[in-house]
C-alpha cells in the first residue's frame, strides 16, 4: 500500500468525506483529492497535519509500519508511588482516598485545608515537610500497641 493509499484508507476508516477531512486538518478538499491519488507528492505539512490531527503514527502513514495510531503514554500509580519510596500503606490511602465519589473527596480537600491553613497561621515559623522523612524527622512514628488480648473488665 502506498502514501496515497494509506490516507485514503485512514479517512475511510475515519468515516469521514474529503471536504471534512480537509477541515480536520487544514486544507482543502482539492488538496486531500490530490494526495488520494496514485503517485503524486504529498508535501510534509499534510503528513505532519494528518498525524497531529488523528493521532496517526508517522512511520504508519509515511512507510506502513504498524502501528496505525500512536499509543497514548500510560501512568501507574502502583509504579509512580514505588519509585517515590511509598509503603503499601501509602499506595492503599491514596487508592482509597479516589474510591471515594467526588463530593467527599471536595469536603476532604477543604476540611484539611482549612486545618493546615489555620495551624500554620498561628505558628509562622511551621513548615510544611515536603517529605516523609522530614514529617518522622518532626514526628516520630510511634509503635501502637496490641490491646486485643487484654481484658477490658
Amino acid at each position: 500500500m502506498t502514501l496515497n493509499e494509506r490516507i485514503r484508507e485512514l479517512r475511510k476508516q475515519l468515516c469521514l468525506s474529503q471536504k471534512d477531512f480537509a477541515e480536520k486538518i487544514g486544507i482543502s478538499q482539492r488538496s486531500v483529492s490530490w494526495s488520494e491519488q496514485p503517485n503524486n507528492n504529498v508535501p510534509d505539512s499534510t503528513i505532519k497535519s494528518i498525524c497531529m490531527a488523528f493521532g496517526v503514527n508517522e512511520e504508519w502513514l509515511r512507510y506502513g509500519t504498524e502501528p496505525i495510531y500512536i499509543q497514548p503514554p500510560t501512568f501507574s500509580l502502583d509504579d509512580f508511588a514505588r519509585q517515590h519510596g511509598a509503603t503499601e500503606l501509602e499506595l492503599q490511602i491514596v487508592k482509597t482516598y479516589f474510591e471515594l465519589d467526588a463530593e467527599t473527596r471536595k469536603m476532604l480537600i477543604s476540611h484539611f485545608s482549612r486545618s493546615f491553613a489555620s495551624v500554620i497561621s498561628e505558628n509562622p515559623a511551621l513548615t510544611v515537610p515536603d517529605t516523609t522523612e522530614e514529617l518522622e524527622a518532626d514526628f516520630p512514628p510511634v509503635e501502637l500497641s496490641d490491646t486485643s488480648g487484654t481484658d477490658a473488665g
